[in-house]
């Protein structure tokens, strides 16, 4: 009986005293996060990768890498014949013409092609028939695709179509987020596919300049990167908890959809968004069953919503139930001796 007595005493100091093992003097996240945003716009655009690309629509046409060409003259077979330029932008022609026609327009190549053949001929050089055959580009795709290589693209093919003529993305992009890095002559940024692929606005903006290059990688979605890409976190409620690509006045109900909607048992008053602020994280508390309390959702929010609530009543029942047990056991262990 003693040890009973004894071994109920010490599951009471247990379970009434375990907040003593509480650490309290901890560095706390909301400080951190306060540090690295004293600087920091909230929700700033410019520090997510988006679908915008610059606006290449004034940059002057001129020939470029993968323009092809004919060359004809009557009286040599050898000056017959379609030429393409190179990934470079250089044109090989016979005998041993190279013509760099980048940043060119089509009559200084023209011209400099006649020149070129100039010595070759006493008189007549303006025979030589020089004329453009077509406007495709050179694009070279690295990185996760399933061909990387270098691809002639027509001058209406969306980045989506260069991505598929390389094979496509190695990896579910329903599932993960993949960004294509681009380099255009002097142009150089970042493009994060899924809001891409999605937007009927952004599809019709890049324009290839030819020797361009693209490279694909994927976000680690269960990294923070904040600075990189605008995640919505569901951590409760949800089918699918995890992260959800931030969409612009997008509700929370966008978010519940694309997590595979609401769990049964949900703890309709336990809800909360925490946000990263300039003071710290703060905590938004709202109601699911009360719409004129949900907060407007913003990129890099977490949002939780509780799928188990105890009322004290409960609490102390399943106390008991653990009292219980324990005592159920020390019997059955006296019995035993």
């Amino acid at each position: 009986m003693k040890y009973l007595l004894f071994l109920l005493a010490s599951t009471t100091v247990f379970l009434t005293g375990c907040s003593s093992n509480t650490l309290r003097d901890y560095p706390r996240y909301s400080e951190h996060v306060a540090k690295q945003m004293e600087n920091l716009e909230v929700n700033n655009p410019a520090n997510t990768i988006s679908s915008d690309v610059p606006d290449l629509s004034k940059v002057p046409v001129y020939m470029a890498p993968g323009h092809q060409f004919t060359l004809s003259h009557s009286s040599d077979s050898k000056l017959s014949g379609k030429f393409r330029a190179d990934f470079n932008g250089i044109l090989q022609l016979p005998y041993n013409v190279n013509i760099d026609v980048t940043g060119k327009t089509f009559a200084e190549v023209k011209e400099q092609v006649l020149n070129s053949y100039r010595k070759f001929f006493q008189k007549g050089v303006e025979s030589v028939n020089f004329a453009l055959a077509s406007k495709d580009f050179w694009v070279e795709v690295r990185g996760l695709v399933k061909k990387p290589g270098r691809y002639l693209v027509r001058p209406s093919d969306t980045l989506d179509l260069v991505v598929d003529a390389a094979g496509g993305v190695q990896g579910d992009i329903s599932v993960d987020y993949f960004t294509a890095s681009l380099k255009q002559s002097k142009y150089e940024y970042q493009v994060l596919l899924n809001r891409y692929f999605e937007s009927s606005e952004s599809v019709e903006k890049i324009r290839w300049l030819g020797g361009d290059s693209v490279f694909i990688t994927k976000l680690d979605s269960l990294a923070g990167g904040s600075k990189e890409i605008p995640f919505v976190t569901l951590i409760g409620g949800v089918t699918k908890p995890g992260k959800v690509l931030h969409q612009r006045d997008a509700s929370l109900y966008y978010y519940i959809e694309k997590s595979g909607g609401l769990v049964s048992g949900l703890g309709y008053n336990e809800c909360y968004v925490f946000r990263n602020t300039k003071d710290g994280v703060k905590r938004i508390n709202f109601s699911f069953d009360k719409p004129d309390t949900i907060p407007v959702i913003m990129a890099n929010d977490t949002i939780y919503m509780n799928t188990k609530v105890e009322t004290e009543g409960d609490t102390w029942l399943t106390r008991f139930s653990q009292v219980a047990g324990i005592i159920s056991t020390a019997a059955l262990l006296i019995i035993a001796l």
